[in-house]
This record gives structure tokens, sequence and C-alpha cells, in this order.
């Protein structure tokens, strides 16, 4: 069991498709106060990874954050390639400029880009507690 309230943690795991970083601060507070950042895929397992913490953390007031990075070549979003011709017809009709630029200004564009939501990985998941 942990005993001091102030401190910062971090730690990085390589998957071969996946870098997750998890990183712990916390500062003196009477109480356990458990703040957590993390990406919209783990939200259903949050109390579990806050039961993982509270249980070596008595007390403090604790910032959670855990990012996923993909560093391999697949990718979860695709561009909206319907949306996107018909935001640069628009675009088109009120701003003159070359195709380049209206594909630019049509990408910032809201649903421009869809992804497909992700189921969480157990190796990922094992890996994230092992580093809590």
């Amino acid at each position: 069991m942990i005993q001091s309230m102030t401190g910062f943690g971090k730690h990085v795991v390589q998957l071969p498709s996946k870098k997750i970083t998890v990183e712990l601060k916390s500062l003196n507070s009477k109480n356990l106060d458990l703040n957590a950042r993390m990406p919209s895929t783990y939200r259903e397992k949050e109390l579990e990874l806050r039961k993982v913490i509270a249980s070596s953390l008595v007390r403090g007031k604790i910032d959670f954050g855990l990012y996923i990075e993909n560093t391999g070549d697949e990718t979860s979003a695709q561009v909206n390639e319907a949306v996107v011709r018909q935001y640069m017809k628009q675009l088109e009709t009120i701003a003159k400029g070359d195709d380049i630029r209206l594909l630019e200004m049509a990408l910032r564009l809201p649903d421009a880009m869809k992804t497909e939501r992700e189921d969480i990985d157990e190796e990922e998941y094992k890996a994230i507690k092992e580093a809590l």
C-alpha cells in the first residue's frame, strides 16, 4: 500500500500495433478523489480500473490518464466520401478556390470522417491493468 500522497507516475506499454500510456498524478487530500481521463472505448471498464487504483491508494486527489495511440497501419477512421463531396459542392457555390483548398475545408466539417466503434482488446486491457 502506497502511503505518500504527492507524486507522479507514468508507464508506457508498447503492443504490436498500439502504444498505451498510463499516467497517475496525486496530490495531498484527506479523502480519495479520483478523476479519470480515458478513451470512450474504455468507459465501460472505468469502474473496474478505479477499483484497481483505489486498492493501492488510500487517499489523495488522483488524476488518472489513459492514452492509446495507434502505431500500426490500421485505423478505424475513414473518409465519409458522400458527405465530403456534398460539402465541396456547397463550398464551391459560396467560395471560389481550387479543389485542394475546398477539400481541406470540407474535411474539417462535422461528419467528414466516420469511425467504427472499436471493441476492447483483451490483450490491451490486460496490459493496462498490469501498468497500474
